[in-house]
């Protein structure tokens, strides 16, 4: 009878979750990592996630400027083939998680219903890319690098895209895509750091939290440096870094499990943030790299503010965000507002 009780008591649970968390560490060649038992026995158990985002200007009733960005991302949580990378990286202990992105982003002018764009507008353009990047978290601190490559111009199909789209929906068709800008290889890399502070609150109950950002990016799509952050409130706050963009890391790592059984099952929050963007070059504004091409003269600090909210039930997360995006070139009549939509799985 007393052996029964073991084999189903808690003893028996804790052992099993400390064994699955020392196998997850010796498997990961002796790296350490500062996931907790709980969180170590989550990724073992779902450790794949996959995430689809989608950015829209249709949520602010315009079709302009950046119109449409959107993309699929599927991640592994654990041990993984970066981690001799991450063992290199001066932040590279703690929870690590492995993403693989495919994505198409287009941008328009103000009017595009002019077969011969306003050269004083912003120029057509399309960017088609796949990305890797590597996540990072310990305690309250992530770390993201990611590199992104592919291409600009035509061969990016945002005209075909964009044409397609419209038929679908019965409206008119852009007409100014013969001066979108040329095809060109892109690489970028970008670097992202977050942090998390509990102002108010407790995890199993209502609770608020801020999360101040950095992020830098180098290539010939986007290089500028980045610095907000949002504030959330709501009940059982996932463990993890919040939302982002796609001008951004696009997208984060999956929750932490959590030792609270009610946040594992279902949890919901409205968050708020903004940010101030330093724009050395933005390919959509400067035009091709090495051909003559449409351009306009680019805005070098754009600000951007944001409000939404999130919800997940088990291992589903679904959130949605209201973006207001400053000026981004000289002559811009308005600022641009998008909607960003993201829904995740964890298998």
């Amino acid at each position: 009878m007393q052996m029964d009780r073991f084999k189903e008591g808690p003893v028996r649970r804790l052992i099993f979750a400390s064994l699955a968390a020392l196998a997850l560490g010796v498997s990961a060649g002796g790296a350490k990592d500062a996931a907790s038992p709980e969180t170590a026995l989550g990724d073992a158990h779902r450790p794949w996630s996959l995430s689809l985002r989608w950015e829209n200007d249709t949520f602010g009733g315009s079709d302009r400027f950046y119109t449409d960005g959107v993309s699929l991302s599927l991640a592994h949580t654990g041990p993984g083939w970066l981690d001799p990378v991450a063992d290199w990286l001066p932040w590279g202990e703690g929870r690590r998680t492995v993403g693989y992105d495919f994505g198409q982003i287009m941008v328009t002018p103000s009017d595009t219903t002019l077969a011969v764009p306003d050269p004083n507008d912003r120029p057509y353009a399309g960017i088609l890319y796949v990305g890797l990047s590597l996540h990072i978290e310990k305690d309250n601190h992530y770390n993201g690098i990611k590199f992104i490559t592919g291409v600009v111009g035509p061969w990016s199909l945002a005209e075909e895209t964009q044409k397609l789209v419209h038929r679908w929906v019965g409206s008119g068709l852009p007409q100014g895509w013969d001066y979108q800008l040329h095809n060109e290889l892109i690489f970028n890399l970008v670097y992202e750091h977050r942090r998390k502070y509990r102002l108010l609150g407790a995890p199993h109950g209502l609770a608020v939290e801020a999360l101040p950002l950095g992020n830098l990016m180098l290539g010939n799509v986007l290089t500028q440096g980045q610095l907000g952050g949002q504030i959330r409130v709501g009940y059982h706050l996932p463990d993890d870094f919040g939302t982002t963009l796609m001008r951004g890391m696009v997208h984060l790592p999956p929750p932490r499990a959590s030792a609270d059984a009610a946040a594992q099952k279902w949890s919901v929050y409205f968050f708020g943030g903004g940010n101030a963007n330093l724009v050395a070059r933005n390919i959509t504004l400067d035009g091709n790299t090495w051909k003559d091409s449409r351009s306009v003269d680019k805005e070098w600090f754009v600000p951007a503010a944001e409000v939404g909210m999130a919800v997940s039930f088990h291992w589903l997360t679904a959130a949605f965000a209201y973006v207001f995006w400053g000026q981004e070139f000289e002559g811009q009549k308005d600022y641009s507002e998008f909607g960003a939509f993201t829904v995740s799985y964890r298998f």
